[in-house]
């Protein structure tokens, strides 16, 4: 079988060091704090988000519901989990399927230190300015907690993403490669 690679940053934000833009919503959207009724509502929108894209081959529990939901379940039921990061997005259309189309989750990964999850918005909802605020409103909650730094993973092809990440301010610190085992009769993925 052959084998595709995937260039992955680590992006780290230094919150000691780097001034954090405001999380502003545009009209209409409002933010909607972690509460474990929630979880379902995460993994539907984070479902939503990830259909089709690359980092659901990459990582197959994003590529469907089910997965998505024993996603949710792992990360909020973890010691580190830290709600205060952890935001919805919901969306001022009542004419839509969901009511919500952003999602995050933060965890804590050392003293000082924590880690963003999965960020997503939905494609109807994409270059409206959610993505920053999304961000930003998740480092904020990681400021309340005493974390100084953060860092995400972002696959390296994902320019729009990655351009999002610098803009905000978060900095490139590492690069890995993950294996794909593709199909000899697949249809290819961008890289």
């Amino acid at each position: 079988m052959p084998e595709r690679y995937y260039k992955r940053y680590r992006m780290e934000f230094d919150l000691k060091q780097t001034p954090l833009p405001a999380a502003e919503l545009p009209d209409g959207f409002r933010w909607v704090a972690w509460e474990p009724n929630l979880l379902e509502s995460h993994a539907r929108i984070k479902a939503e988000c990830f259909a089709g894209e690359v980092d659901s081959q990459l990582f197959p529990c994003l590529s469907n519901l089910a997965g998505c939901r024993r996603l949710m379940s792992d990360i909020s039921s973890r010691s580190n989990f830290l709600p205060e990061t952890t935001w919805l997005i919901e969306h001022p259309s009542s004419s839509l399927t969901s009511k919500y189309c952003g999602t995050i989750q933060g965890m804590r990964r050392a003293f000082k230190l924590g880690a963003i999850q999965n960020v997503g918005i939905t494609p109807d909802c994409r270059g409206l300015g959610l993505g920053k605020a999304l961000v930003t409103k998740s480092l904020q909650g990681f400021a309340e907690c005493g974390i100084q730094r953060v860092y995400l993973d972002v696959t390296a092809a994902n320019c729009t993403a990655v351009a999002l990440y610098h803009s905000i301010g978060f900095r490139i610190t590492d690069r890995s490669y993950l294996t794909l085992h593709v199909p000899d009769n697949a249809t290819p993925v961008a890289t």
